[in-house]
């Protein structure tokens, strides 16, 4: 059987169940047409080169299939009626090319399975380390928590303030003195 690779480009303004009915439905017409998936991957959401339908942006979704010569046509006549598919492009990859597809798609599932294991450890020890550090932290008073913001607030505004500089001059030096000479009469 020869291998196919389906691209299409549906609207961001779908909400996400008739996304999912729309790629399910064409899904269907391959396995219903005795093709096997290899790929059916939801590449996201990106910005279109151009405006089509006054869309700038557009969700694209990958078909790599093997299946007989009816089955691509077939899914192609059903995107051309379908008002939820903006754009689509289907071909036919030589044996080499197939092969290759197929061995990259399962590197790319594995990478993916890898990240998303890793992300969740990740999640997972920031959810422990957050724990932990609730159950250590003590629990303040009715009584501290009054004064606290005061307390922090005092200490903020006392540390923060500059200090005057003292700046010498002959006259303010003189000045002084003279006050001091007259306390002292």
């Amino acid at each position: 059987m020869p291998t196919y690779e389906t691209l299409f480009i549906t609207p961001p303004t779908l909400s996400d169940e008739d996304e999912r009915s729309t790629v399910e439905g064409l899904a269907a017409i391959v396995t219903d047409g005795g093709g096997s998936f290899t790929v059916n991957e939801r590449m996201g959401r990106r910005r279109l080169a151009y405006a089509i339908r006054k869309f700038d942006d557009g969700v694209y979704t990958r078909f790599l299939y093997d299946a007989g010569v009816d089955v691509p046509k077939e899914l192609e006549r059903r995107i051309r009626l379908s008002d939820n598919v903006l754009r689509s492009l289907t071909v036919r990859l030589e044996e080499d090319w197939a092969a290759a597809s197929k061995i990259q798609a399962v590197k790319d599932a594995e990478r993916r399975a890898e990240q998303e294991a890793e992300a969740a450890r990740l999640a997972e020890e920031e959810a422990a380390r957050a724990a932990e550090a609730a159950a250590a932290a003590p629990e303040p008073t009715e009584e501290a928590t009054e004064t606290a913001p005061a307390e922090a607030a005092s200490e903020a505004t006392t540390e923060s303030a500059p200090e005057p500089a003292a700046t010498e001059t002959p006259d303010a030096d003189a000045g002084e003195a003279a006050e001091a000479k007259k306390e002292g009469e």
